[in-house]
């Protein structure tokens, strides 16, 4: 049984990005869901916090597994995400773990 890989991805740029830069991520982000194969969670959102070292928004993806994780990375739709940001100053910072009995503390009740 192949298992599932978290991605997860917080972005910060300088300074306080406009609304347009969230409602454009978003856009794009969202047209993921059902285009790329062995995606199977996907949440983003801004920091409401204010602990989050001035990273001001966060993606979290769910993977199949570690070969869907590979795949997504040159699909076009992300690629044109990650274009879409290097036309911008932000810094990236990207964390990856697979989901095992070890890494799952825990799980919703799914009874």
């Amino acid at each position: 049984m192949a298992t599932p890989v978290q991605h997860l991805v917080l972005f910060r740029f300088p300074g306080t990005p406009g609304p347009e830069v969230e409602v454009e991520m978003r856009r794009q982000i969202a047209t993921w869901v059902g285009a790329v194969p062995g995606l199977r969670r996907l949440r983003f959102g801004a920091d409401v916090g204010g602990r989050a070292e001035g990273y001001q928004y966060g993606l979290l993806t769910e993977f199949d597994d570690a070969q869907a994780l590979a795949a997504y990375l040159p699909h076009p739709l992300h690629q044109a995400f990650l274009e879409w940001m290097g036309a911008r100053p932000v810094e990236v910072l990207r964390f990856d773990y697979p989901l095992t009995a070890q890494t799952a503390l825990l799980e919703p009740d799914r009874g």
